[in-house]
């Protein structure tokens, strides 16, 4: 019993509103606009079935083609997200090679430049550049 006071007032609470947007010149006009256009289509396909079912087969071409074409979107897309995830853990080593492959140079670039030969580069004094800094330029 409960239930259908609450739809009942449901409704009376609808169309309240509805009467009460209608106190709005432009929503008047705009709402009797529309009414008028859709009884103008009704009529016009209630007296040619044929063109509805013609525009409906339309819309639903055009309705099935995108569907295809979205599925076909959404099938590429997993497709690349898929490789891209096989590829992740190749992509993560080659990041690591290349990782320690630098460090590996940058220390033999700091040994190359900071070590000396004895008594080849150095000036003779105990406290001496490294070689790279002896060239001052040259």
């Amino acid at each position: 019993m409960g239930k259908s006071k609450f739809f009942k007032g449901v409704l009376y609470g609808a169309v309240a509103g509805g009467l009460l947007t209608l106190l709005d010149k432009s929503t008047r006009d705009e709402v009797g606009t529309t009414l008028k256009n859709s009884g103008d289509t009704i009529t016009k396909y209630s007296k040619n079935p044929k063109l509805l079912a013609d525009t409906s087969k339309d819309v639903y071409e055009k309705l099935r083609t995108t569907a295809d074409q979205v599925s076909k979107d959404i099938q590429f897309i997993t497709e690349k997200v898929n490789i891209i995830k096989g590829m992740t853990p190749q992509v993560k080593e080659m990041i690591e090679e290349t990782k320690e492959t630098f460090e590996d140079s940058s220390e033999a670039y700091k040994e190359t430049f900071t070590e000396h030969p004895p008594n080849e580069l150095t000036t003779g004094e105990e406290d001496s550049q490294p070689v790279a800094s002896s060239f001052k330029g040259y």
